[in-house]
């Protein structure tokens, strides 16, 4: 009887495994493993999500600058818009000098060396980034936009970051102050030689290249630029005395301009003392 039990195990052992058995073992490999495509590919879809959001928020950052950054206690980045006095028509212009063009700065935006020369403007799936500015009633915004692999269709899963400052705020805003004498006395009433004779120039870029605007002072105490971009810009105050020889006494300042709020009483010190005209 011993024998027998011990044929009858030997026999089960060596018969292998049944169709059933496999089919179990199928089944639950398939489980497994459509499990681990679906997590791949939410991980997946996750890491070009991030890989987005990282490049619009760097594009906005390299076109207006950055205001964190900080020297000496102002800010120090303006970014395109500040170099430029302008958005850029595009966003190669970002990485391609324009034309005829002295005050570009780029690059603004480099490739890494892993990433395509077109890297910088390209989403997490590969498409283009979208750079737009919508305008109606009293919006007047920009923004950049991935579509998030799935075309313009589906806007689940768009993905856009606005400018953080309007379109007027960049490229329109005021720059004003008011013209002292070394003591830091303003202009005296009724001294018509002075006032006739001071010059105020702002400094800004256009076109391409560095321009100026100049005012003829009706009011020797105060000036005011109006249409000025954002970025740092030079002031440069002259009071021209008709002296034999002739001399011209300037004070020159670079002043930052925040989008929105301008530069506002800008003190420009001329190097004379009033009572000694």
């Amino acid at each position: 009887m011993g024998v027998f039990l011990m044929t009858t195990s030997a026999r089960r052992h060596d018969r292998g495994v049944t169709l059933l058995e496999l089919l179990v073992v199928l089944m639950v490999l398939s489980i497994i493993l459509t499990a681990a495509v679906k997590t791949w590919d939410v991980t997946l879809e996750r890491g070009r999500a991030q890989t987005t959001a990282n490049k619009l928020q760097q594009l906005v950052k390299v076109i207006v600058g950055d205001p964190d950054y900080i020297v000496a206690g102002q800010r120090a980045d303006f970014g395109f818009v500040g170099d430029e006095g302008r958005l850029p028509d595009s966003l190669p212009e970002l990485v391609n000098r324009p034309p005829s063009d002295s005050v570009w700065r780029g690059p603004y935006i480099r490739s890494t060396f892993n990433q395509s020369a077109d890297g910088y403007r390209m989403d997490g799936w590969g498409d283009s980034i979208v750079y737009g500015r919508q305008r109606y009633a009293s919006n007047d915004s920009l923004f950049v936009r991935s579509y998030g692999g799935r075309g313009v269709v589906d806007r689940s899963r768009w993905q856009t970051l606005n400018f953080p400052y309007t379109y007027q705020a960049l490229v329109n805003n005021q720059v004003t102050g008011r013209i002292v004498d070394i003591r830091g006395d303003p202009v005296p009433l009724g001294r018509a030689i002075i006032v006739d004779n001071v010059r105020v120039r702002l400094w800004t870029p256009k076109a391409g290249r560095d321009t100026f605007e100049q005012k003829i002072q009706a009011d020797a105490a105060n000036f005011t630029f109006a249409g000025v971009p954002q970025g740092i810009h030079r002031v440069e105050a002259s009071l021209i005395r008709f002296t034999i020889p002739s001399e011209t006494l300037t004070t020159v300042q670079d002043v930052p301009v925040y989008p929105g709020s301008g530069a506002r009483d800008v003190i420009m010190r001329i190097p004379v003392d009033w009572d000694d005209i």
